[in-house]
């Protein structure tokens, strides 16, 4: 079995004229490489090539094979906070993401509190981008692990994700979030080749991911951030990982499972 735990409904190309032909484009891909479920990050503003939370929800109604995440802007957060603890209550979503660097906001912004206590209160993980954009390398310094080690120290209870390991800088991200078993990671761009290549190479990208399963066997969820990167391309990475097929398989599809409160069979 795998899950994809990380990956978008964008509209990336001409032929794609609704969100529902993306997604038929994503069951195909889905089917190629055997990706049984995956869950789906919506954009937190409307109108841009990727789908928004009610875009999603439209979507994937009535699919099993699809799960999502909620996310907001900041300035949302007073109007909607009981909207979310509603959908966090229903499990109608499975996680919540933030987007520092994306936003010029820095996730120790205190507007963010409501959000971080309704998560820990409900056990929805917290999912927050790292590392640079393309052609924007000042992204990051909104996302820096400094500040997660931050969440993470004040919210014992609540889990976080970080997402994109904060390339390119593996070995400081991989540091600096040691001791910290509240802190997980998505695989979610790392088999993309501009990120491969700023961040030292795929031998780093194997070396660090082995590094932080045998730290912490339950802490490495598989994602590839499709449509912007190739779901082979990261099922083949985590395949050829030096590890056993039990740690390969908390990876692919036992980690998500456990770490979302999935609705599904822990058995391949």
């Amino acid at each position: 079995m795998i899950i994809d735990s990380h990956l978008h409904l964008s509209i990336t190309g001409d032929k794609e004229k609704s969100f529902n032909d993306v997604k038929e484009n994503l069951i195909f891909d889905m089917e190629e490489n055997g990706v049984s479920h995956c869950i789906v990050i919506p954009d937190n503003i409307s109108g841009t090539n990727c789908a928004d939370m009610a875009e999603v929800q439209k979507a994937i109604a009535g699919d099993e094979r699809f799960f999502m995440m909620a996310t907001l802007k900041i300035g949302e957060i007073e109007n909607k906070i009981s909207e979310m603890e509603n959908l966090f209550k229903r499990r109608s979503v499975v996680g919540f993401k933030t987007f520092p660097g994306h936003d010029p906001i820095y996730p120790t912004d205190k507007r963010w509190l409501p959000i971080y206590d309704l998560c820990e209160k409900c056990n929805i993980p917290l999912v927050i981008h790292t590392g640079i954009n393309s052609n924007d390398e000042k992204a990051s310094g909104y996302n820096d692990p400094k500040y997660i080690i931050q969440i993470a120290q004040k919210y014992e209870n609540l889990k976080i994700v970080i997402a994109h390991y904060f390339w390119p800088k593996l070995d400081y991200c991989y540091e600096t979030t040691n001791g910290f078993d509240n802190i997980y990671f998505d695989t979610s761009a790392l088999a993309d080749q501009e990120v491969i290549e700023k961040s030292g190479g795929i031998d780093k990208i194997k070396e660090i991911l082995v590094k932080t399963v045998k730290r912490n066997p339950k802490s490495v969820l598989s994602a590839t951030d499709w449509p912007m990167a190739k779901i082979s391309d990261h099922i083949a990475l985590i395949k050829s990982l030096p590890i056993s097929d039990m740690e390969k398989d908390n990876i692919f599809y036992k980690n998500a499972i456990n770490l979302y409160s999935l609705p599904i069979s822990n058995k391949p």
